[in-house]
This record gives structure tokens, C-alpha cells and sequence, in this order.
């Protein structure tokens, strides 16, 4: 379904059940990166006014992580790449953590000056990530705790703490093969205790559902992940781009959980107009806000975009494992 001004959530993972987590409950601000290829490749003052001012509010605004959803370049070349790794040198400098989704345009899928396919098989060059593990080592990754394949961050996890709670955040590749998946499957039971956010580039289409497809030349389609990792009750967040605009999916969990599915991708329009997902979550009242900001035009968008969700529960730090 569409975002709407307001959602009601029944439950999100599990109840908040243990005495004294309130008081330490703290607003915190989780910024998400849509795609931000036509910036790195054709507007990078763009690209700087989200990271510089994402740096600037880091204290005010309590940010604990910044998320991507990847799309990070448009084109497989060193400008595209090194635009984007000085980006994120702000972050490095400034002491934010961050995590990146690999899109399909940062690997060899696209050409070195074009978005199309590039040549060759295209399911084996979506595989390829060379640059963007070049560009982006896993020293680069404050939070990064372990990774599916060893030196490659296309599938790795990574846990903070923020308002009290523990968070588990893992990146999966662009229509993901089996074998992350089944890692990302074997990885969440050792963090019962951490609700979990997974960051993946393609998940929700345009019209607010889960996609049915591997988009033509990934492996699994996002249904068929989402089957797969829904049985978890910590489960919390899937973040999602690659397609405009934005939307907002709750589905329950077999095991009674809220699961928020949240697409944002604006790089079809004005080079993405620099809006950044902010998810402002207040534990204390049991909300997740959410908007898109540009910092560029001082302007956050009124429309669906923009949401309040009520009567969220985390899975507290120190929650009895049974």
C-alpha cells in the first residue's frame, strides 16, 4: 500500500516489556540515502549537501548511523567512484558509521560511461563489485562486524546501539543469490536481542509491493527473500530504492511482528533533488517518523512521503532468550 500521513501499527518485532529501558529511551534520527547516481555522476553539489549537512546535524538531530541504499554511482569509472568516496570521506572525518547496499550500477552490470548494460553476460557482471570494494574497504566501515565473503562488504552486517536498543543492520546484494541470503537466515538467531534492519537495493516497486522479479538479472526476487527472512520475530526494517518514488509496506511476521518495508528513489527527477530519508524514532512514544528532506533546497516533501507510525515496540537489549 501507499505511505499515508499516518499508519497505526499493531506491533513492530516484540513487546517492550522491561523496566527501566523508557528511561533510557532517546529520540535518534536514522538517515537513509536514496540512490544517489545522478548525483555522483552529474550533480555532485548535490552529493555534498546531503553528507556536509548530514555531518553538521549529526548531535542535534542523534544520528547513530547513516543507511544507503545503493545506486551510489551511475557509470562503472573511477570519476563516478571517487566523487563518491570523497563523499563519504565527510563521514569518516566527522566519525558517522555508515553501510551501502550494492545497487546494479555499482558493479560491472552498467558501462564505464553508461547506465546501459554493459558487455558480456550481465547476470555475472551484476556479481562483480570490484570498484565499489576499492573505492569502499571494509576498513571504511566503523560498525561492520562480518561479511558473507571475506575483503567484499556486498553482504555483511553491522550493529549500534541508539534509544536504548540494540540494532543489527545487514546489506544485502541486488536481487540477492541464495548463499547470502542463507547466511543473512543463519546470522539473525545470534542476535535475538538487536532488531534487525535489512538494506537492500531492490525490494518494493513503485505501486508499494514486494517485486515479484529478479529484475531480469539478479538471482532471488524480493519476494522470495522477504519468504525467506519474514519467519524472524526481530525483524523490523527493510529499506529499499531503485525504483520512484517512494511507499511504505507493513506485512505481519508469522510470528505476530510488524515488518516495515520502506522504498525511497528520487534520482528519476532533478538528479534525485538531494532528499534524504530521515526515520526519526522516539522509543519513549513508540513512533517512527518519517519524511524526505533536501538540504540542498531546504525543503522536505509534502506529500505520502511523509508518514507517522504509532504504537511501535522494540525487542529490548536484555530480553529474556527462551
Amino acid at each position: 500500500m501507499r505511505s499515508q500521513f499516518a499508519i497505526t501499527a499493531l506491533s513492530v518485532c516484540l513487546g517492550l516489556s522491561a523496566i527501566g529501558l523508557q528511561s533510557k529511551a532517546q529520540v535518534f534520527t536514522l538517515p537513509v540515502l536514496p540512490d544517489t547516481q545522478e548525483e555522483t555522476c552529474c550533480k555532485p553539489e548535490m552529493f555534498f549537501s546531503q553528507v556536509k549537512w548530514l555531518a553538521a546535524k549529526r548531535d542535534s538531530l542523534n544520528i547513530p548511523m547513516v543507511l544507503s541504499v545503493g545506486d551510489v554511482v551511475n557509470y562503472d569509472n573511477n570519476a563516478n567512484w571517487e566523487t563518491a568516496s570523497a563523499g563519504y570521506e565527510v563521514f569518516d572525518k566527522a566519525g558517522i558509521p555508515y553501510a551501502i547496499a550494492p545497487g546494479n550500477h555499482d558493479t560491472r552490470a552498467v558501462g564505464l560511461w553508461s547506465g546501459s548494460a554493459a558487455p558480456g553476460n550481465v547476470n555475472a557482471n551484476v556479481r562483480i563489485t570490484d570498484k565499489f570494494n576499492a573505492y569502499f574497504p571494509t576498513s571504511r566501515y566503523k560498525n561492520q562486524r562480518g561479511r558473507w565473503e571475506e575483503g567484499k562488504s556486498d553482504n555483511a552486517y553491522y550493529t549500534f546501539q541508539a534509544g536504548g536498543y540494540n540494532w543489527l543492520v545487514i546489506t544485502l546484494e541486488f536481487c540477492a543469490r541464495s548463499g547470502p541470503v542463507n547466511w543473512a537466515a543463519a546470522l539473525i538467531p545470534q542476535f535475538p536481542n538487536h532488531n534487525v534492519i535489512i538494506v537492500t537495493h531492490y525490494h518494493l516497486n513503485g505501486d508499494g509491493k514486494i517485486s515479484q522479479t529478479n529484475a531480469g538479472y539478479g538471482d532471488m526476487s524480493a519476494q522470495q527473500i522477504f519468504d525467506r527472512l519474514k519467519k524472524f520475530p526481530n525483524l523490523c526494517m527493510i529499506l529499499s530504492g531503485h525504483v520512484d518514488y517512494s511507499a511504505l509496506k507493513v506485512d505481519k511476521g508469522p510470528a505476530g511482528n510488524n515488518i516495515y518495508q520502506i522504498l525511497q528513489d528520487y534520482q528519476g527527477k532533478d538528479f534525485s533533488g538531494a532528499y534524504i530519508r530521515l526515520l526519526q524514532i522516539d522509543p519513549a512514544k513508540g513512533t517512527i517518523s518519517a519524511k524526505m528532506y533536501s538540504p540542498y533546497y531546504n525543503l522536505t516533501k509534502q506529500d505520502d512521503s511523509q508518514f507517522v507510525i504509532n504504537d511501535v515496540k522494540l525487542v529490548p537489549a536484555n530480553k529474556k532468550i527462551e
